[in-house]
């Protein structure tokens, strides 16, 4: 036992002084192997779920099957109303757990699809608004423990122009529903995903203003989820041009030391596989320089891009995903 204990250290210590050795590129890709696992995000299949062609119940085993992945991330406007049955959730975390598959982030969108019109919003300047908001979100929280996810992804839709006003509306907001997420250890994670949110200086402030552990970000390669000024947020303005952009790569750097998840967006690729709009090599290398430990979710959003007229020609929803997760392996 004891020589077998003195070998095993001889081994590890040897191991240690090659790394030394690397490279820092080098040595950080070795260990980002060791951190890093893919997801796959529902989203990506939009056109399939708006059409109603696609079940939640069987994303659990094409994750598993089709994908060969092991975390699933979800999307409040996928469950279709059914994430009032009891029975129909304790179903997905059945199949989940058959499929040995993470359930990981619920996206939460408080949007109706039939009217394209946005709810209450948690950043309101109006306290009646927040607290209807509030009360959306928890029913989320609730969704998510009896699925087994770790967070909710909440967004900070506001019309005021002082953005300091928006960040003590959304700190409000968010510490009231950490009071309530905290019980079941779920978390709330603030995605960049354009407007306010879209500028990682404020995200770090609002971070540091809250300071819980219960809070954190979801850092998204998207373009558009670091417009500053693009619009409204919703589907049918997905391939409007953005107004004040938002450097994408400082801006994941400055949201990693905070991030509970990290989607990798993509939406058309050249004839070598990479991603027009964002360098996956370089996102993936800030990603392996930071602390972060756990999935990178692929979230391919060409299908729905050419749903509502991108202009590009874009893969079908399997081919993207599929693209997207090569491009990730290849960088991880």
């Amino acid at each position: 036992m004891v020589k077998n204990s003195r070998r095993n250290f001889i081994k590890n210590l040897f191991f240690l002084s090659q790394s030394l050795l690397l490279p820092k590129t080098i040595l950080s890709k070795h260990l980002a192997k060791k951190k890093l696992d893919i997801a796959l995000q529902i989203y990506s299949f939009t056109p399939l779920l708006l059409q109603r062609k696609f079940d939640v119940l069987d994303f659990p085993k094409m994750v598993r099957e089709t994908y060969n992945m092991n975390g699933a991330e979800h999307w409040s406007i996928a469950f279709m109303g059914k994430e009032n049955d009891k029975k129909y959730l304790n179903e997905l975390k059945s199949r989940s757990e058959d499929n040995r598959i993470d359930n990981l982030i619920i996206l939460v969108d408080n949007i109706d699809i039939s009217t394209m019109k946005s709810g209450p919003s948690l950043a309101s300047s109006l306290k009646t608004e927040r607290g209807s908001a509030i009360d959306f979100h928890k029913r989320w929280v609730e969704v998510a423990k009896q699925i087994g996810c770790h967070s909710i992804r909440v967004n900070l839709r506001s019309s005021e122009q002082n953005n300091q006003k928006i960040l003590e509306n959304s700190s409000e907001s968010l510490l009231e529903l950490i009071e309530f997420s905290k019980r079941d250890k779920i978390n709330i994670v603030v995605e960049n995903h354009g407007g306010i949110t879209g500028d990682a200086d404020w995200m770090v402030n609002l971070m540091e203003n809250i300071n819980s552990k219960y809070l954190g970000t979801l850092p998204d390669f998207g373009s558009s989820n670091f417009c500053i000024n693009k619009g409204d947020l919703d589907l049918e303005g997905i391939t409007n041009s953005c107004e004040t952009q938002y450097d994408k790569y400082d801006g994941v750097t400055k949201l990693m030391p905070y991030a509970k998840g990290v989607s990798a967006k993509s939406h058309a690729f050249d004839q070598d596989g990479e991603e027009l709009s964002t360098d996956f090599s370089k996102m993936i290398e800030i990603i392996s320089n930071s602390n972060y430990s756990g999935y990178i979710t692929v979230e391919y959003e060409g299908a729905i891009m050419s749903m509502y007229g991108g202009g590009e020609n874009y893969l079908n929803s399997n081919d993207g995903v599929i693209a997207t997760k090569k491009l990730l392996e290849k960088y991880i």
